[in-house]
């Protein structure tokens, strides 16, 4: 029935060659079946044939920064608003919104966020897909065991600091919270929730030498070195905090929506899920994903008719049992998956949220840069300094690279 509806949705003006075969590149296997399913409607429709790899996340971006200024690469892909802004300026990805207002698609069933993150110099470059807020998802048998009560909509920091010390017992390995070194999922919404700003006033690079976010750093410091309800880095990087989570090591860790299928299939009635706790305010961060045309696609307009295949809420509803489709009327079939579950607050928790912050120069540069403080400040070092040091040298990247 899916197929027919996007089928029929889509067969009306393409215009397409039905010898066309066009390819398409994504990372999430978990994914397929709901790719492959808009991609064969789009085929009976069109004829055009679209041929799809699966190329995992740590290789992904190497293969695309390889393959996209040749002719070699994919005619469709996948691209994050954290890489975008590294793609679009230079010329790697074809700006679509001539495509929009010919054909006259409508983008308001899409979160304006969205949009506007796919957005450079005022055109559209990508049909958002999907997106992602973030919680606090906890293992009740672990609660349970040591007679703690389960944490609540509202709850603090030092609530949140309370629960994870009367979880800890570290000599079982068994500890309250993962202090991860991730942006999105860590520090970004305690950041966000102390009022912190992440970036600087023209946007052009990190800015993390500011009062809120020095103290939102030491404070996750402190949870791994003076609280000691958190493993260490080292720690982490023998065993993995979804695996300590999965295996009962683990009581509490912040996670995305992606992660609610396959943690409520591993846990079943003890998966909790609550929101971030906060400081001075909810918050959150929204982050997602977008289809996008290789600028070197010979197969543009073939290219297209798959974009706009995607952009129809029935391929919304297609994605649906794994994340959150951006397409505004089928977020709903998102949230019937998992009807024992409070995951209203993942899509509420895209009306609070700052969006991922991303520097408009240089991103993947200055990403890099600020994965490499995260490592120092949790392995210990002094964070006022970890964080001029990383301000400093994120402005020398902007300046080299002489945009």
């Amino acid at each position: 029935m899916l197929v027919f509806l996007v089928g029929m949705a889509f067969a009306a003006g393409s215009g397409q060659q039905a010898s066309k075969t066009i390819s398409l590149y994504y990372w999430d296997a978990n994914q397929k079946a709901a790719m492959d399913s808009v991609v064969a409607a789009y085929t009976a429709s069109s004829g055009v044939k679209v041929e799809t790899t699966i190329v995992p996340y740590g290789q992904y971006w190497t293969k695309l920064q390889t393959s996209l200024p040749s002719e070699n690469g994919p005619d469709v892909f996948w691209i994050n608003y954290s890489h975008a802004l590294d793609y679009y300026p230079a010329g790697l990805v074809s700006e679509i919104q001539t495509y929009v207002d010919r054909d006259k698609v409508d983008m308001t069933p899409f979160p304006q966020s969205l949009v506007e993150m796919y957005s450079y110099n005022g055109k559209l470059y990508g049909i958002p897909k999907d997106y992602d807020t973030i919680a606090i998802f906890y293992n009740k048998a672990m609660f349970d065991a040591k007679g703690v009560p389960y944490p609540k909509a509202g709850w603090t920091w030092d609530d949140f600091r309370n629960t994870a010390l009367a979880l800890t017992d570290a000599s079982k390995d068994e500890y309250g919270f993962g202090v991860v070194a991730t942006e999105q999922e860590v520090v970004f919404p305690w950041v966000f929730s102390n009022d912190g700003n992440l970036l600087s006033a023209d946007k052009r690079t990190f800015n993390f030498n500011t009062p809120q976010t020095i103290e939102t750093l030491q404070w996750l410091m402190n949870l791994i070195h003076v609280d000691h309800v958190s493993p260490t880095y080292a720690q982490f990087k023998e065993l993995k905090s979804g695996d300590r989570f999965l295996g009962g090591k683990l009581a509490m860790m912040a996670d995305g929506s992606w992660s609610v299928r396959d943690f409520s299939e591993a846990l079943g009635d003890n998966l909790g899920i609550v929101e971030i706790p906060r400081k001075r305010r909810a918050a959150n961060v929204i982050h997602g994903l977008s289809f996008a045309i290789s600028n070197k696609s010979k197969n543009k307009e073939e290219a297209w008719g798959l974009l706009k295949a995607f952009a129809a809420k029935d391929a919304g509803v297609a994605q649906a049992s794994v994340v959150i489709p951006a397409y505004e009327g089928a977020t709903q079939m998102w949230k019937d998956h998992f009807p024992k579950l409070d995951v209203q607050m993942f899509i509420d928790g895209a009306n609070i949220a700052n969006p991922f912050a991303t520097p408009l120069v240089a991103a993947s540069a200055q990403s890099s840069a600020m994965f490499t403080m995260f490592e120092k400040v949790w392995n210990g070092a002094d964070v006022a300094a970890a964080c001029a040091e990383l301000d400093a040298e994120c402005r020398k990247i902007v300046a080299e690279s002489g945009k």
